[in-house]
């Protein structure tokens, strides 16, 4: 009798050979085409531009040379000609489609992502939370952004999780800590920098032992952003075991595994593209790409070779752990990038000092880009009023001189309160670049 692996919720497929997920891409994409073309009004625009149909589609090397791309502009733009809400995505309505969720809006406005009652970001979860240590039985910390959350985290009754809501804001860490103590859950999804800092101001405020408080957990998920030295430092001495969690191209979400080594894309669910970010070639595995996704099971409204504008370092060699789907490590976004002096910048490389001062050590920042070359990085830094040495000019100086000697450039600093920064942004992460 064969043993079920428990280290994998679904052995079969997170330890599939490279040949038959493939061949699985290729069965999914080979249904998915002649389906989306009829159903999706964005998708049949798009490809009746471009002088594609479902029978030019034999293999998945047809799809990757002969479907065109679509981005987050393409979908706004058919949103405002016609009218439609949901961008030409969707292809049924309601029952089936079971709810609509928004991307989070930090890089311009929020583009709509009409859901299924089964999808993608639910697998993933699953499987990620089960190799954090998830089992039948087993409490888990929800912390909820939005109402769609909440809709995805009531349906855990296959996998026999047990969810208990708190709504991710720092006004309710006291409840967050008390369910902590009282159920003692084994996995928390997922904390962001907001939650640390307001974590970090209620111990210091009440001399609560968040230590104590968090350690049935057994995993801790943290996403929304690279984190900053200080939120570390701070994660660290709580002693929290904590997995990074990333979205996959608005298709589902990708975490790390116990070995830290990047965070595990799904490509039963979704078809990864690792291409140069300013071409269609294939980047280097193992280096600096732009992330194409397309949702492999989504019927509701699936994004077709969707250039998500994310740069990432990309692998599909097996990990250590055992999974042998692919690997990422977000860099940032294409948009993103600021080239000052001819020298690439991105929020990344402001993200290992910025938080080095006493002042400045919960790492809030924002890089102004009005355009996208310059001849001087301009930064807007959060920092803590009460820690302030030797006033807000000679922080300023103590900056630019931080980063003239960490990348090499000119800077031009405007401070703002952290509790000002914290304000600029969704509930889970600040925007780390503005035009303003």
């Amino acid at each position: 009798m064969t043993v079920k692996d428990d280290r994998y919720l679904d052995p079969a497929v997170e330890t599939m050979s490279r040949e038959d997920l493939e061949r699985l891409q290729e069965s999914r994409i080979l249904q998915l085409v002649p389906y989306v073309y009829q159903r999706s009004p964005l998708v049949r625009e798009l490809w009746e531009k471009h002088g594609v149909t479902p029978d030019d589609i034999k293999s998945l090397a047809d799809f990757k040379a002969k479907v065109p791309f679509m981005d987050k502009d393409m979908i706004r733009d058919f949103r405002d000609r016609n009218d439609d809400p949901f961008g030409g995505l969707a292809c049924v309505g309601p029952p089936h489609m079971r709810g609509v969720g928004f991307t989070s809006g930090t890089t311009g406005d929020p583009t709509p992502l009409p859901r299924p009652e089964d999808n993608a970001v639910l697998i993933a979860l699953k499987r990620e939370l089960w190799h954090i240590g998830m089992r039948p039985g087993d409490t888990l910390t929800y912390l909820l952004f939005t109402f769609r959350e909440g809709m995805i985290a009531d349906r855990w009754m296959d996998t026999g999780f047990t969810p208990i809501c708190v709504q991710h804001s720092p006004l309710d860490i006291p409840y967050l800590i008390q369910i902590s103590k009282e159920y003692r859950p084994k996995a928390l999804f997922m904390i962001s920098t907001p939650m640390i800092l307001g974590l970090e101001q209620y111990e210091k405020n009440t001399g609560e032992d968040i230590k104590a408080a968090f350690s049935s957990y057994e995993g801790i998920v943290f996403g929304g952003e690279p984190m900053s030295p200080h939120i570390r430092k701070l994660m660290e001495r709580w002693d929290f075991n904590v997995y990074e969690l990333t979205s996959l191209g608005d298709v589902a979400t990708a975490t790390e595994c116990s070995a830290h080594d990047g965070m595990h894309t799904w490509e039963d669910v979704a078809l990864i593209e690792h291409l140069d970010p300013d071409g269609d070639s294939d980047a280097e595995d193992g280096g600096r790409g732009e992330m194409v996704v397309t949702a492999l099971l989504d019927d509701v409204a699936p994004l077709i070779r969707f250039r998500t504008d994310d740069l990432i370092e990309f692998t599909r060699k097996p990990c250590t752990c055992g999974r042998t789907h692919g690997r990422m490590k977000p860099l940032g976004r294409k948009g993103d990038e600021l080239v000052v002096n001819g020298r690439s910048v991105l929020p990344i490389d402001i993200f290992p000092f910025i938080g080095d001062f006493p002042e400045t050590r919960t790492g809030l920042f924002q890089i102004i880009r009005p355009q996208r070359e310059t001849d001087i990085l301009k930064l807007r830094v959060g920092y803590d009023i009460d820690a302030l040495q030797d006033g807000e000019n000679a922080l300023i100086e103590r900056i630019k001189a931080r980063i003239k000697s960490e990348l090499d450039l000119p800077s031009d600093i405007e401070l703002m309160t952290n509790d000002e920064m914290v304000k600029l942004g969704p509930p889970n992460k600040i925007p780390r670049v503005s035009k303003s």
